[in-house]
């Protein structure tokens, strides 16, 4: 009698807590274009944030950036080149 253990598959998504989706989103509001009083977001600095590591199932910061970007929070090119997100505190 061979017994299997039923474990739940893990995806990507479990690497996603979306506590510090709403934690960023209370604290910031998503703007449109820099300003002088605003935040600027760098994808490291997101990663850093979010604590979203690639992974052998890939990158949770793509799904942390897909439900940022629902809630208004979407990225641009910088003067630089580099894709930020810009946000001011609330």
């Amino acid at each position: 009698m061979v017994e299997i253990s039923e474990q739940p598959e893990v995806t990507l998504q479990d690497f996603v807590i979306p506590a510090k989706i709403e934690a960023f989103c209370e604290k910031y509001k998503p703007l449109g274009h820099w300003r002088e009083d605003c935040d600027m977001f760098t994808d490291y600095q997101l990663r850093s944030y979010f604590k979203a590591v690639v992974c052998p199932l890939g990158d949770p910061l793509a799904l942390y950036l897909q439900e940022l970007a629902v809630r208004g929070f979407k990225m641009k090119d910088d003067e630089c080149g580099e894709p930020v997100i810009y946000a001011a505190l609330r």
